[in-house]
């Protein structure tokens, strides 16, 4: 509830200081005429945080603490790391953007017996839709969604044992963002998205683990099989609330 309630202030935050600037943007706009109208490119590059929630693995965590009294602490936020190609259609106010990005989410801890970690790295590839119903010459408001595909690997160590794992899904995403360009070329790109991607299976890809319990908390492990937490299968994700920030360069 926090982590929504958070994601709810950043998005009318956004959508406020838009609103704000572009009041007068109905009078400046003219299709064809401006730059950002004209069927130019650009590209972009960024950092995000996604406040994906992998109770599974934090179950776990959670097992390893009771169990081997680790100093494990649950998972948090992720971060993302993405770039964009995008392609503003000449005299529409519609765009399309392809976005892939680099996923990362750990934690670190120890015990008696030796490390507990837990590490996700993965990727998503995003073919994103976009309309820009309100702009002017500095400030460009903007609504996107899309659809796409990730793929997320996780690793455990647990002491002396290890597991290495992997499941992809597909997804869609929503949200708004502005432009703050300080020249026609030169831009602050700040969004606010929704996104929507559950793993519900996870593939076992190596590791030294084979029986019940030699990582706490995990059921079936080892052997290239799906792994088990709790008696159902091991849930990742790279859903949740996307706070972006990024610079982008115009052509």
């Amino acid at each position: 509830m926090r982590a929504f309630n958070q994601a709810s202030l950043f998005l009318s935050t956004v959508l406020l200081i838009s609103v704000f600037f572009v009041q007068d943007a109905n009078a400046q706009r003219r299709f064809g005429s401006s730059r950002g109208l004209s069927g130019d490119m650009s590209i972009g590059l960024g950092i995000s945080t996604v406040s994906a929630g992998q109770d599974d693995l934090n179950s776990a965590i959670d097992q390893a603490v009771t169990d081997r009294t680790a100093s494990t602490k649950n998972l948090g936020s992720a971060w993302e790391f993405y770039a964009n190609w995008s392609y503003r259609f000449s005299g529409t106010p519609y765009a399309f953007v392809f976005r892939p990005s680099y996923f990362t989410q750990s934690t670190e801890g120890s015990a008696a017996d030796g490390s507990y970690d837990y590490k996700l790295t993965g990727f998503t590839v995003f073919p994103i839709f976009r309309l820009y119903p309100l702009e002017n010459s500095f400030i460009k408001f903007y609504m996107q969604t899309g659809l796409g595909y990730g793929s997320l690997n996780g690793a455990i160590t647990a002491g002396a044992k290890n597991l290495d794992f992997k499941g992809s899904a597909f997804g869609a995403m929503g949200g708004i963002g502005v432009d703050f360009c300080f020249t026609d070329a030169h831009c602050l790109t700040v969004e606010g998205n929704i996104r929507y991607m559950p793993i519900e299976r996870n593939i076992t890809t190596g590791g030294n683990c084979s029986a019940a319990n030699d990582i706490p908390g995990v059921r079936q492990c080892g052997g290239s099989s799906e792994v088990e937490i709790g008696g159902s299968d091991l849930r990742t994700t790279m859903s949740g609330v996307q706070g972006l920030i990024g610079y982008t360069m115009n052509f």
